[in-house]
């Protein structure tokens, strides 16, 4: 059986989605602070979107969770940390792996 969706309409899926991030709200000691998407590495299917934390005013600060965000403040993707901020870097990924599924209806 011949595949139903094409390798195009995958790059277009993984193109859009990784259209849509804009920024990322970091938790650090329950107070919110926004950083911008440090690097972004497209890899097939896969998205990875990395936020780097390189703030001295944060040292000795509970990281809690980051979230991706859109341009306009909405939410699209939240991970859960639960990390003490030390006088280095600290480099935040998100994964995303792009699938798509169709059936044929007869």
């Amino acid at each position: 059986m011949a595949e139903v969706i094409q390798p195009l309409m995958l790059d277009y899926a993984v193109t859009d989605a990784n259209s849509h991030f804009d920024h990322a709200l970091v938790n650090v000691g329950g107070e919110l602070i926004q950083y911008p998407i440090y690097n972004t590495v497209i890899s097939g299917r896969t998205i990875l979107k990395y936020i780097y934390l390189k703030d001295t005013e944060i040292v000795g600060k509970q990281i809690l969770g980051a979230s991706l965000m859109d341009n306009q403040g909405r939410t699209l993707a939240n991970r859960a940390l639960n990390i003490i901020k030390n006088d280095r870097g600290f480099l935040i990924g998100f994964e995303f792996s792009i699938k798509l599924e169709a059936k044929a209806i007869v």
